[in-house]
């Protein structure tokens, strides 16, 4: 055999031997024989598990425009708790079939508003509720003056919601109400385990103040009043932040007390001068009185420093009860009637005991 001939034979060898070699380094470039680090995706780690019960505020969604704290044993004990458990009660009919009693149960609430959806509002609530029970009651069917309660699931909750409102039990301790969008915006918080204090530090600061059983923080900036609001209360226009404090007084009245912020003195001032003639108001006055509620403003004091307009009022005993008992029966039947004549006339001034 020949050179030659020999070649021939051996060249399919070679061309496959270099083909092979080819696919080699490809491959040990690929991976990693060049040295480099080969490239990992990993899966990330579940979401930590949220203690709901650790911590109330926390549960509320980051965006608040306004945030309430109510301490509901302090209210519910009140001389107007009474009244205020029968409006519980008319909101929520359906109390005695999950074992539930507002005054007995309820401990706390820490309310928000927001604008998700339009108009929304979230409360979480503190206390001893029973969500076996409820589970079984709806299972049932429970009706309230706004319609049947409807059953749904939303991030491995259960949420009962009537007309978009509602509320879920997150454990034996804490529950939420309030919109749906905004119970939705919670759970998806929880679900992510992000769950951590978003309220703006002073908002936050101020409705944690034990002493006073009604707190009330609002940051105006992140909304505005509409024309409606504005023509009724002029003095209201241009306010950035609002805080206000409620306690009950020994002769059983409702004190509050708060500061408006303005972004100037000049409109603070404005403000303070039409704040002051509220109480005085001959048509404000006449609206309340036809309604049976005179005088529902005890007492007015107002005073102006620099940008901000302090003030402290009374609500009469009297006329805050008959106000609850209209909401109370208002509440899925229309339009509130007047409370009947009171024999009592209505005090002339504010009695002793009635500052806060």
């Amino acid at each position: 055999m020949n050179f030659s001939s020999t070649l021939r034979r051996l060249l399919p060898l070679l061309s496959s031997a270099v083909l092979a070699a080819s696919l080699a380094g490809g491959l040990a470039g690929a991976t990693g024989c060049s040295g480099k680090t080969p490239t990992v995706i990993s899966t990330p780690p579940p979401p930590t598990p949220v203690d709901v019960d650790a911590d109330a505020i926390s549960l509320l969604p980051f965006g608040a425009v306004a945030v309430g704290s109510l301490d509901a044993h302090s209210i519910a004990n009140s001389t107007l708790g009474g009244d205020l458990v029968g409006l519980g009660e008319k909101l929520v009919p359906f109390s005695a079939q999950i074992d539930f009693q507002v005054k007995r149960d309820l401990d706390h609430a820490y309310c928000g508003m927001y604008s998700f959806s339009g108009a929304d509002v979230l409360c979480v609530m503190t206390g001893t509720f029973h969500p076996e029970k409820l589970e079984a009651a709806a299972g049932k069917g429970i009706s309230t003056p706004f319609g049947v309660v409807v059953t749904s699931t939303y991030a491995n909750r259960k949420l009962y919601t009537v007309a978009n409102v509602g509320f879920t039990m997150l454990s034996e301790h804490t529950t939420l109400a309030g919109s749906e969008a905004a119970m939705r915006r919670a759970l998806d918080r929880i679900q992510a385990g992000t769950v951590k204090r978003e309220l703006a530090p002073w908002m936050g600061e101020f409705i944690t103040d034990k002493t006073y059983p009604i707190l009330l923080a609002s940051d105006v900036t992140k909304q505005s009043f509409g024309k409606t609001v504005t023509s009724y209360l002029p003095w209201i226009e241009g306010v950035q932040y609002v805080r206000a404090r409620g306690k009950f007084t020994p002769d059983g009245g409702v004190g509050i007390s708060g500061t408006l912020s303005y972004p100037d003195a000049a409109k603070a001032q404005s403000s303070a001068s039409g704040l002051a003639g509220v109480a005085k108001s001959f048509l404000l006055m006449s609206y309340l009185k036809l309604i049976g509620l005179d005088p529902l403003v005890r007492s007015l004091d107002v005073k102006q420093a620099d940008k901000e307009v302090q003030f402290t009022t009374v609500l009469s005993e009297r006329d805050s009860r008959n106000l609850l008992k209209m909401l109370t029966s208002w509440v899925g039947e229309g339009i509130p009637q007047p409370p009947p004549p009171d024999a009592k006339p209505a005090p002339s001034s504010a009695p002793p005991g009635t500052k806060i």
